[in-house]
């Protein structure tokens, strides 16, 4: 289950000081709640500094160390008085830190995750942001009136572009770490590693990340990706930097419609879900099965929604968030875990586990007449 996470310096303080509102009078408490709703409609102030910092330079010039105002104006070109301004601001939000004499500094782990170069790097997010996102989310109440339909009325995919995916695949890789560490223990629970030469398939793998992250585990398995023409060499580079890629073949392949291999022991899908309406998902979990091997398991790692309970967990918050983001990008959704079960079934496939990350959950499946020595979790989900 989720382990509480450290604290980060990134975890900005709170903007408001709620004291003022102890009286408890009618005025204080309409006061207090657009004190609230007014400080998350500034949330977009802490994408606006981090995007200009981003954009000057800013971190890479203080990935090569501390510097004064002074000195980071002339080296980016800028204002003296104004870098002063942003790199106040990026205090705030915990991204820089401001040392003696007047020098500003930025901690390793933030600069692992802004410079570009990054295994973990949120650059292409930034990218996609920029170039898709915002622009999607000023049209959410059209999306809202016109619904996840396309022109004829059908539910429509996800119309997220080639190149814009190709950004937004590695933006995306911070996710990883913690996910694949929770699908090694529960495979290792499960006895997977008891039987040598065990083979992934990957289906829509981006980068591979995780398809790496589990070879690294499981130093006897094999692992194949299945991905879009040109994110296929960003893969294959990425296995050789991890050290696996011997191990690690990456296919150019529309995952929809051409063949897949047969008798893998894990097929996993890695945020594929929310890019597909009901139809298509059925579509999937059907091709996954007929790829299985008969002891084999179907992992399902994105935004799903447990309606059956209160909706207060990170995973169910974050969930509903992303189906809004879903929605105003154009197609796909978090979809329920109830409807997952149903699609299962329809495959001849059943859940055999659900486990919490960060922002996710992990859904491990099998064959439903399968006897496999898999249980369900703690919770007895």
């Amino acid at each position: 289950m989720t382990q509480p996470l450290t604290p980060l310096s990134t975890r900005p303080a709170p903007l408001v000081d709620p004291r003022p509102f102890a009286t408890g009078t009618p005025a204080a408490r309409q006061s207090a709640t657009a004190h609230r709703v007014y400080e998350a409609l500034i949330a977009m102030w802490s994408t606006g500094v981090i995007e200009a910092g981003h954009d000057l330079g800013l971190f890479e010039r203080l990935a090569t160390g501390p510097a004064t105002v002074p000195e980071l104006a002339a080296d980016l070109g800028a204002d003296p008085r104004a870098t002063r301004v942003l790199c106040d601001a990026l205090v705030v939000y915990g991204v820089l830190e401001r040392g003696d004499h007047g020098r500003f500094a930025m901690p390793a782990d933030i600069a692992a995750c802004l410079l570009a170069d990054g295994l973990y790097s949120l650059a292409g997010k930034i990218f996609y942001d920029r170039t898709v996102a915002w622009d999607a989310w000023r049209g959410l109440a059209d999306a809202v009136r016109r619904g996840p339909v396309d022109a004829h009325g059908d539910d429509q995919a996800n119309q997220i572009s080639d190149v814009d995916y190709e950004q937004l695949t590695g933006g995306i890789n911070f996710w990883a770490p913690p996910i694949a560490e929770l699908l090694a223990g529960w495979l290792r629970d499960a006895g997977w590693d008891a039987r040598p030469g065990r083979t992934v398939l990957d289906v829509g793998c981006g980068t591979g990340i995780y398809s790496h992250l589990l070879l690294q585990a499981f130093p006897g398995a094999t692992s194949t990706g299945l991905e879009a023409a040109r994110i296929v060499p960003i893969a294959d580079r990425q296995a050789g930097l991890l050290g696996v890629a011997d191990r690690f073949t990456a296919t150019a392949c529309d995952f929809m419609s051409d063949p897949w291999p047969s008798g893998v022991d894990l097929a996993l899908f890695v945020n594929i879900f929310h890019l597909q309406h009901p139809a298509a998902a059925r579509r999937l979990l059907a091709r996954s099965a007929a790829a299985l091997a008969p002891d084999g398991v179907l992992c399902v790692v994105d935004h799903i929604v447990d309606r059956e309970g209160p909706l207060d967990s990170p995973q169910d918050r974050f969930a509903l968030l992303f189906a809004a983001s879903m929605l105003a990008t154009g197609g796909g959704g978090a979809h329920a875990l109830a409807d997952y079960d149903l699609w299962l079934a329809g495959a001849g496939l059943r859940r055999v586990a659900l486990l919490d990350a960060p922002m996710h959950r992990v859904l491990f499946a099998a064959r439903a007449d399968a006897a496999l020595p898999f249980r369900m979790d703690g919770a007895g989900r």
